[in-house]
């Protein structure tokens, strides 16, 4: 059944990625001026977005039904499940503008769930470091992890000057300000427990669970340079490089919803 749905899932998702970054390195061929402008590729955006987070939050959730109510790992499902709902309803909020008129408003009401995802994303991660670490997994000793975290806190901290300067000397009014530094400072807390969960996940690469939990991992750093580059680019005005920010959002879902899929698979066997 997996590889049924792989035989659908990544054409559908490589189609998506190639059509927005041709659009953001072509803009004025011919395909995005008459057939394909603006306006419509936006719509098409948020149909595609819409899809993935779905089927994402759908198998999170089917993955935590499949466990016995006793498993320790069915509440960081849960949560992962719950998570990608709350972007699937930040971006159908989103919808209403996108598909009408081609627009993306900003800030909107879909903040509000786009928020509401982070903590409950990064409280998944934090589920799944500790449930490995109770079955023994090689999550490494207590100074490990410590510098672990200390070195992915000091390189977000840096990132984060990098990224937030623009944002915030930038001339707008200040609710934009404050999402758009917002956003960057929870993907940089989110890279915290990443980097503990994908250190546990090296040691499985090559493996299926390793293969699932690299496809989930690699989907949440795209979900964060996406909403990098939107602070930044919109900071800065340059919204003709909104087609990568695009881009960024559909393969950080697709892989997100690839690797769920497996995951799912896996406990259903």
């Amino acid at each position: 059944m997996t590889r049924a749905l792989d035989r659908v899932l990544w054409p559908y998702l490589l189609a998506a990625t190639l059509l927005f970054v041709a659009w953001g390195v072509v803009p004025r061929a011919a395909l995005f001026t008459s057939v394909l402008p603006p306006a419509r590729l936006v719509a098409v955006a948020s149909v595609v977005k819409m899809s993935l987070l779905a089927a994402a939050a759908l198998w999170s959730l089917r993955a935590r039904r499949e466990l016995d109510a006793s498993n320790p790992v069915r509440p960081a499902w849960t949560l992962l499940g719950s998570g990608m709902l709350c972007n699937l309803l930040g971006q159908a909020v989103l919808a209403r503008y996108q598909l009408v008129g081609g627009e993306t408003p900003f800030p909107s009401p879909a903040d509000v769930f786009y928020l509401l995802a982070y903590p409950l994303i990064g409280a998944a991660l934090l589920r799944f470091v500790r449930v490995y670490e109770e079955a023994g997994y090689p999550v490494g000793s207590p100074a490990e992890r410590a510098s672990l975290v200390a070195g992915a806190t000091v390189a977000c901290a840096l990132l984060s000057v990098v990224v937030l300067r623009p944002v915030v000397m930038a001339d707008t009014p200040a609710l934009e300000k404050v999402l758009g530094a917002a956003y960057p400072l929870l993907d940089m807390a989110l890279l915290v427990p990443l980097s503990l969960l994908l250190r546990t996940t090296w040691r499985m690469r090559g493996g299926t669970v390793g293969t699932a939990w690299f496809l989930v991992l690699s989907g949440i750093v795209f979900l964060c340079a996406g909403d990098v580059l939107f602070a930044y680019f919109s900071a800065l005005g340059k919204t003709g490089l909104d087609p990568f920010v695009h881009a960024a959002f559909v393969v950080s879902y697709g892989l997100i919803a690839a690797g769920v899929r497996r995951h799912l698979a896996l406990v259903a066997a």
